[in-house]
């Protein structure tokens, strides 16, 4: 049932406003220069007119999935639409679309030409202006059509440009961009087609383009530039024609950044990316630029076309805003916004790693006075150098900000002790209190200092702040130029830790801990392939303890290394028991990273091998954090080469989990790489956790690594693990850890 209410519809006297790039996001900005780039490599090979057209309506189509383009003109009396160019709709519909008469209820279309002005419509079967074409919209289905006019170099309207979807939608700015370069191209094209001046069109669209081009031949000798080309370079067109680009070379780019530029052109067609290139003044600057080659009929290379765009200005306007956004205007340094960022990044890092954050709030003492003798700008001097001498107090991980006034927040992070966060509070206080030459005046001030403790102050970044500021009053009130720590556990928490790590030592000394094993499978022949060994500790008043329960106490610490050389130590005495015994597999244990940095790790443990020479090469493993190795990636590295050397392997554990770069996994000398139980187990319920563990296998066979799965719990995930090609399992639904003595008589059954 055709719709007859009234509808709103723009008036002719107020147009439509065209989109700006500016309106855009950078992802539909380089979709627009890749369509304009598309569009001008269509032109530049020369060829019909409607060959030109039907390629611009194609390649929108592309931009819009489940849509056709069509080009409608007018007859001579302009009277009537009839169908120019449509290469996806089919010969019935553009029949029954011939000889449309411009009008109110003539479609998206024929309202255009009525209104002299584009034309959204976002459902077809309700709006009033398609009820003459009601039945058509109906019979093909078409749910949405968006119409722009066609204009002559002169501005007349001679037609109209639309894409007609077969869903019901409302055009973004891109896709209104979208549509006004197709109907000035078109525009172009059809007038030059009238004039029969084909060439000029050519140079036409290829001089009037605001983006700079550039054509070479299959040599790269560059034989066209654009008049945009000649403003950004400061190249005429005599002094570059017959050079190849190198011409504008930079020299901020390697040998291997070009190979692979010119890999992705050859293998694909295309490429596209920021490069830094100079200016014939010696100026370097960014540039925006895609590359893409031009064949002829017969798919031999001809030319090559480059269109860039200088973004000098965007890239300083981006930079100045994001800086002024997250830093305060005078010292530089994290302002507020970028603060409460920080303080859930510490939060989660925190939770993470079991340790605790310390948030500082920091208050000058006697910095009005300054002000009132001096002046604004002195006291500003003042805030400058106290934040450049607390800049270069607090470690490279931690974080100083600037609230306003004389208000400044430290964020400590990776605190293990309570002693650790008083040792930095005292170095903050003295610092501070040196005096400051300003001028002729030499000033002394001094701060009070209030902190709370996360985790001891489990609460959100505002009420751990609030409390940081009101221990800060506390210190106040206590003479000034001292700390006030806000929650009193702290003390009780370090003297815990302490007794802790005596009890681990002596534990060590009496033999109260146990390696147990937990079997790792061949995932096709259910065979045993290798056990990881985990430590349990037999406490003499709490029982049974795992990992969990004691390990993250003593890390960082002298007990961390001697329970990881007991580790390694019964590990390979085991080990050398079962091969002795005729069972082949091989044992993983877990290092910390602390441990493997630690002194004279790779001759401790090349004078633990020396005792088991019949050991085989490759059966002993060691187990990283990807954390870990991401740290200090130089320092690592050449410790595992050392340790590899002495035919010790080494699995990078929790993999995925700490954000390495296909760059930093290529620099790590790692045999095996441990997908994360995490993502093992959301795996079935979640189609992003599925993706991860496909990206880490084809990424673990891509850099000939061997992958193993951790977490296997479900038959369905075993299933879907053996599918995807990994290899080797290890989970609850394979074994849980075990004695040692379990081990030798243990088989897998499902």
């Amino acid at each position: 049932m055709k719709n007859t209410s009234p509808v709103e519809v723009t008036s002719c006297a107020t147009p439509v406003t065209p989109v700006e790039y500016s309106e855009l996001t950078p992802i539909e900005q380089e979709k627009i220069l890749l369509l304009q780039q598309a569009i001008l490599e269509s032109v530049a090979l020369g060829g019909d007119h409607l060959a030109m057209i039907n390629s611009v309506c194609k390649l929108e189509e592309q931009l819009l999935p489940n849509s056709v383009g069509s080009v409608m003109l007018l007859d001579a009396n302009r009277e009537h639409l009839n169908v120019y160019a449509a290469p996806s709709i089919p010969a019935t519909g553009q029949a029954q679309l011939n000889g449309l008469k411009p009008g109110p209820n003539a479609g998206s279309c024929g309202n255009v030409i009525y209104r002299q002005e584009p034309v959204f419509v976002s459902d077809t079967l309700t709006d009033p202006r398609w009820n003459d074409l009601h039945d058509l919209a109906v019979n093909f289905g078409l749910m949405a059509c968006w119409s722009m006019p066609i204009r002559s170099s002169g501005g007349a309207v001679v037609g109209t440009f639309a894409l007609s979807s077969f869903e019901r939608r409302s055009p973004a700015p891109f896709h209104r961009k979208m549509l006004e370069i197709g109907a000035s191209i078109i525009g172009i094209v059809l007038d030059q087609f009238r004039a029969q001046e084909s060439l000029h069109l050519s140079a036409q669209v290829f001089d009037g383009s605001n983006e700079a081009i550039m054509i070479t031949d299959t040599e790269q000798r560059i034989i066209r530039v654009n008049r945009a080309f000649s403003k950004v370079t400061q190249y005429g067109s005599e002094e570059v024609i017959g050079k190849t680009p190198k011409i504008l070379s930079s020299g901020r780019h390697d040998m291997s950044y070009f190979q692979a530029m010119w890999q992705s052109v050859d293998n694909f067609g295309h490429w596209q990316g920021e490069i830094w290139n100079k200016r014939k003044d010696g100026e370097v600057f960014p540039e925006w630029l895609s590359i893409s080659v031009v064949r002829d009929a017969d798919g031999k290379l001809t030319h090559y076309v480059g269109m860039f765009s200088d973004i000098t200005d965007r890239k300083a306007i981006e930079a100045k805003v994001e800086f002024l956004a997250y830093h305060d205007a005078l010292t530089g340094i994290p302002n507020r916004v970028l603060l409460g960022d920080r303080m859930k990044q510490g939060i989660a890092q925190t939770t993470r790693e079991q340790n605790m954050m310390a948030v500082c709030y920091l208050d000058l003492d006697g910095f009005k006075p300054i002000n009132d003798s001096f002046g604004h700008e002195a006291g500003d001097q003042v805030l400058i150098e106290i934040a450049k001498r607390i800049g270069g107090t607090i470690r490279g991980g931690d974080t100083l900000s600037r609230l306003g006034g004389d208000e400044f927040v430290v964020l400590l992070l990776g605190i293990e002790r309570g002693e650790e966060c008083v040792a930095t509070l005292n170095r903050l206080l003295d610092v501070v209190a040196q005096p400051l030459t300003i001028g002729k005046h030499i000033i002394q001030v001094s701060a009070s200092i209030g902190v709370c403790i996360y985790p001891l102050n489990d609460e959100d970044p505002d009420t751990l702040l609030r409390h940081a500021d009101q221990a800060m009053y506390k210190a106040k009130e206590s003479g000034k130029n001292c700390f006030h720590i806000y929650d009193p556990a702290l003390d009780q928490r370090a003297r815990e830790q302490n007794d802790l790590l005596k009890s681990v030592s002596l534990g060590l000394e009496q033999g109260q801990f146990e390696l147990y094993y937990q079997p790792k499978i061949d995932l096709r022949t259910q065979k045993l392939k290798g056990v990881e060994a985990l430590i349990r500790w037999h406490h003499p008043v709490r029982g049974m303890l795992a990992p969990g329960e004691f390990l993250r106490y003593v890390e960082n610490t002298d007990v961390d290394v001697q329970l990881g050389e007991w580790v390694i130590s019964s590990a390979l005495a085991q080990l050398t028991q079962w091969q002795s015994a005729g069972l082949s597999l091989d044992v993983s244990v877990n290092i910390s990273g602390y441990h493997l940095e630690s002194a004279r790790f790779v001759e401790r443990l090349q004078q633990q091998l020396v005792k088991y020479p019949a050991l085989a090469k490759g059966s002993f493993q060691i187990e990283v954090l990807e954390t870990v190795a991401l740290n200090d990636i130089a320092t690592v590295r050449n410790i595992i080469e050392a340790c590899r050397q002495l035919g010790v392997e080494f699995a990078l554990d929790d993999f995925g989990t700490g954000y390495s770069s296909l760059t930093y996994l290529s620099k790590l000398p790692v045999d095996v790489l441990k997908i994360d139980q995490s993502f093992v187990r959301a795996m079935l319920d979640d189609k992003g956790g599925m993706a991860i563990v496909q990206g880490i296998i084809a990424l673990a066979k891509a850099f000939e690594r061997k992958v193993v799965a951790e977490g296997i719990e479900a038959q369905g995930q075993y299933r879907a693990l053996l599918d995807m090609g990994c290899e080797v399992g290890q989970g609850y639904l394979i074994a849980r850890p075990m004695p040692a003595a379990e081990i030798m008589n243990w088989e897998f059954t499902v």
